[in-house]
């Protein structure tokens, strides 16, 4: 099976996770990690409390917030050790849903790596988006 951690700094996770289910519905696979809130201060802790109730044949697909933040080191740490780990970066919304819609029959690093790289889940700047088309082929 596929699990998946949205895990961040503050409420960010809780959030985030809220918003993937009023589109796709509550999944038992996905877990929210919101740390340095709520009594939460250890992540290397609440990480693995986490990871205690997953298989060791799940594929984990972590998803934080921040790279080099605090969170993103910790699964850095994790990823290195646990085998079937998986580690993404500076998520959004676009990204979670095309990971939680992807193909759980598909190796995970392929679709990863399909998705990263997908212009859907890039982040965009909509006044370029907005330009006229008459406007760029002038000379």
């Amino acid at each position: 099976m596929r699990q998946y951690i949205i895990a961040s700094h503050a409420h960010f996770a809780t959030g985030i996770k809220e918003s993937v289910e009023l589109l796709s519905g509550a999944r038992d696979n996905v877990h929210d990690l919101s740390m340095f809130v709520d009594g939460r201060m250890d992540v290397a802790e609440e990480a693995q409390k986490l990871l205690a109730g997953m298989s060791a044949d799940d594929d984990v697909v972590v998803c934080t917030d921040l790279f080099g933040g605090s969170v993103n080191n910790e699964f850095t740490k994790i990823v290195q050790t646990r085998p079937r780990a998986y580690l993404v970066t500076n998520m959004n919304l676009p990204l979670l849903i095309q990971l939680l819609f992807s193909d759980e029959s598909a190796p995970v690093e392929e679709t990863i790596r399909a998705i990263v790289a997908a212009d859907d889940t890039r982040v965009k700047f909509v006044n370029d988006l907005l330009v006229d088309d008459d406007e760029e082929e002038e000379f």
